[in-house]
C-alpha cells in the first residue's frame, strides 16, 4: 500500500487530532476548542480528517487564532455543499486525497509528527493503531469520553500490545496535551517511521 506523507514545514510540528463526527457533551467540545487554540498559539500545524463534528470545532479554534489548519479529505467528502453537517470551512489547506475514509487515515497519521486523540470511535481507534505501528507519539486527552476514555481503561500501562513499541500518554488538560505532543514529536524527529515492526 502506498502511504503519502505531507510535510508543510520542517520548522513546525505537525499535530494530528483524531476525533469524532458524532455529537458530544458541551464540555468535550470546550476541551476540543481549547486544544485547537493551544496548537495554533504554540505555532504548530493542525492536521485533521478535514470534516465536521469535533474536527470542525478544533479546526475553527485553531483557525481563529491564526493557525495553519490542514484537512485531508476523503473522496466521499469532496464536493459537499456548505449546508452539509460535515462541511468544514476552517481548513486553511485542503488536501483532496482521492481515498476512502479508512485509507485517508493513513495520510493523516503519516503526515503528523505526533497525534492527540479526543473522544473518537472505531475510525479513531484504527488511526491510533496505525500511529502505534509507525511509532508515532500518541497523546490521549482524558475526560473526553468514547474511545479516548476506553483506552485509558484498556491500556493503563500505555502499551497496546506485547511489542511495546510506543507508549500512549494520557493527559487531561488540553494545553499540557499539546505541550507533551510537541515535546514528544521533537524527540522523535529524525527517527525512521517507514516500516512497522512485523513481529506478530
Amino acid at each position: 500500500m502506498l502511504i503519502i506523507q505531507i510535510v508543510l514545514s520542517s520548522g513546525m510540528v505537525q499535530i494530528g487530532v483524531l476525533t469524532t463526527y458524532d455529537p458530544v457533551p458541551p464540555e468535550v467540545e470546550v476541551k476540543a476548542r481549547a486544544l485547537g487554540s493551544a496548537i495554533a498559539k504554540g505555532g504548530h500545524v493542525l492536521i485533521t480528517g478535514g470534516d465536521g463534528g469535533l474536527m470542525r470545532a478544533v479546526s475553527e479554534a485553531a483557525f481563529r487564532e491564526g493557525g495553519t489548519t490542514v484537512g485531508i479529505m476523503a473522496i466521499e467528502m469532496e464536493g459537499i455543499d456548505d449546508a452539509h453537517p460535515w462541511h468544514n470551512p476552517f481548513n486553511s489547506v485542503v488536501i483532496r486525497s482521492g481515498q476512502s475514509f479508512t485509507s485517508r487515515s493513513s495520510m493523516v497519521v503519516r503526515s503528523s509528527d505526533a497525534l492527540i486523540l479526543v473522544a473518537g470511535g472505531v475510525g479513531s481507534l484504527t488511526e491510533v493503531a496505525m500511529a502505534y505501528n509507525m511509532r508515532k507519539p500518541i497523546v490521549v486527552l482524558k475526560g473526553t469520553g468514547m474511545m479516548a476514555d476506553r483506552l485509558v481503561n484498556l491500556f493503563p500501562d500505555g502499551f497496546i500490545d506485547h511489542r511495546r513499541m510506543v507508549r500512549l500518554h494520557f493527559e487531561e488538560d488540553p494545553q499540557r496535551a499539546v505541550d507533551l505532543a510537541a515535546a514528544l514529536a521533537g524527540e522523535g524527529r529524525g527517527k525512521a517511521h517507514l516500516m512497522p515492526n512485523l513481529e506478530r
